[in-house]
């Protein structure tokens, strides 16, 4: 999944409420704003664990 945010204080607000479901998997800046990608924690996981990370 992918989010953008006008500025970084719109995506650290974003952060804090999101942080418990969701593991960042990219974070830049294009054209002026902050893109994110992430996927459920839960999926996270699993794909760590299939990689032997975790």
């Amino acid at each position: 999944m992918t989010e953008s945010f006008n500025n970084w204080t719109d995506y650290d607000n974003w952060l804090v409420q999101n942080y418990d479901k969701y593991a960042m998997t990219s974070l830049n800046e294009k054209d002026g704003k902050v893109v994110v990608e992430y996927v459920e924690k839960s999926e996270w996981e699993k794909q760590q664990k299939e990689k032997g990370n975790l």
